[in-house]
């Protein structure tokens, strides 16, 4: 570990992170702001809308599958593999995809491979950055791509509106593949012991016996299911609701982009200073203004204050996703306690937005928004129950050099 962390290797390392982060904000930014936007102009169903929003849930749900296969593969291999392909699988897709539902399946297609590498990802960010700069060389990284991510924004919706979609989608992720190749120039030294490829049951038993993690785990599928069932309704009613143009859809992603610049630098130094599961707490309490802002919007200009806390709050989870793991789980199960977070994730992820939008059949899209908070509130009052559970000590993960250690006279 102190050869990863030698100073010119985290230097160098976290130049590759910086330069593939920023050409990924020119994509993801544009895929994830109006691909459900332009699925329901092109006439697509709320179901479609549903698989486009759940597409990096489905993604999370096979992680654990992938993180078993790939096992004992050196984690920058899975990392820049993964990546690579998902983005020639997204350009070839779009370009061909003749139908609303054909943009909708490339999509899940796409988060699929590349959700596969969570497990490794979260091991190498573990393994390239010290304890102390862990957070805030990571929300530096998101910065330069929440900077790409602006520009990308705004010129895309501007572009959809006189060009077909699909150019733009492509386009963009096409500037992006340099960024996925030259991840594989990442210098990090995997373990001399490989890790056990351990069965799933194995690592679901062993998991479940966190009583803590278990709880937190709980909290967290509660109040994300709310979360992902408002987030299948923000994309209708954009459309339907608003009748917002894809230039002021871009607007808006831009100012979110904005806000996260600054939330990063916040988040990062304040997680290396302090717990990162009380933090996570902080911000999932401010998910909840989102469907508030949508429920009591008179205008589309009145989402701008969304925008804002939408920032903030995508910035704190993002980095928390990984940090709450890696503050949690012993060091040498990272990878597997990312694995059952990456499962139920991909759970609720999955379902939340088709229910969603089976749920619109029936009700307004205000009233599932409501629905969604029930769950939202819900889980933030788990979690903070959770948090009160002291850290129970889990047994380490005996290898064969630490059997021959511990038998030895």
């Amino acid at each position: 570990m102190e050869g990863n962390w030698a100073a010119s290797r985290v230097r160098r390392n976290f130049r590759i992170d910086l330069f593939s982060a920023v050409l990924s904000g020119l994509y993801i930014s544009v895929l994830v702001t109006f691909m459900p936007v332009v699925v329901r102009r092109l006439g697509g169903s709320a179901s479609d809308v549903a698989l486009v929003i759940a597409a990096p849930f489905v993604g999370h749900l096979l992680a654990p599958v992938f993180a078993y296969l790939l096992a004992g593969i050196p984690v920058v291999r899975v990392v820049a593999g993964t990546t690579t392909v998902a983005r020639v699988v997204l350009i070839v897709g779009v370009l061909v995809a003749a139908t609303p539902l054909m943009l909708a399946v490339t999509t899940v297609v796409f988060f699929v491979i590349t959700v596969a590498n969570v497990a490794a990802y979260t091991a190498l960010m573990q393994g390239i950055y010290p304890d102390r700069e862990r957070a805030q060389a990571m929300a530096n990284v998101r910065v330069g791509a929440s900077i790409a991510g602006i520009a990308s924004a705004a010129l895309a919706g501007a572009f959809i509106d006189i060009i077909p979609a699909a150019y733009v989608f492509a386009a963009a992720t096409a500037l992006a593949l340099p960024g996925a190749v030259v991840f594989f120039w990442v210098r990090y030294q995997d373990p001399p012991v490989p890790a056990q490829r351990r069965s799933a049951a194995v690592i679901a038993r062993d998991v479940w016996s966190d009583r803590r993690y278990r709880r937190l785990l709980f909290a967290f599928t509660v109040f994300g299911f709310g979360n992902l069932m408002n987030a299948a309704i923000y994309p209708i009613m954009l459309v339907d609701h608003f009748d917002a143009p894809n230039t002021w859809i871009g607007a808006l992603y831009a100012v979110q982009c904005a806000t996260m610049i600054l939330a990063y630098l916040i988040w990062g130094r304040v997680i290396d200073r302090g717990s990162s599961l009380r933090l996570s707490l902080l911000n999932t309490v401010l998910v909840v203004l989102v469907p508030v802002g949508y429920l009591v919007a008179p205008s589309v200009w009145a989402l701008l204050p969304v925008a804002v806390v939408t920032g903030i709050t995508v910035a704190g989870g993002e980095i928390t996703f990984y940090t709450n793991v890696v503050q949690l789980a012993p060091r040498e199960r990272v990878a597997e306690y990312a694995a059952a977070q990456s499962l139920l994730l991909g759970l609720r992820g999955t379902a939340a937005p088709f229910i969603a939008s089976g749920l619109l059949a029936s009700v307004e899209p205000k009233a599932v928004l409501v629905t969604g908070m029930f769950f939202m509130v819900a889980g933030c009052a788990i979690f903070a129950g959770a948090l009160r559970q002291p850290k129970a000590a889990v047994a380490p993960i005996l290898t064969p050099a630490t059997q021959t250690a511990e038998t030895a006279p």
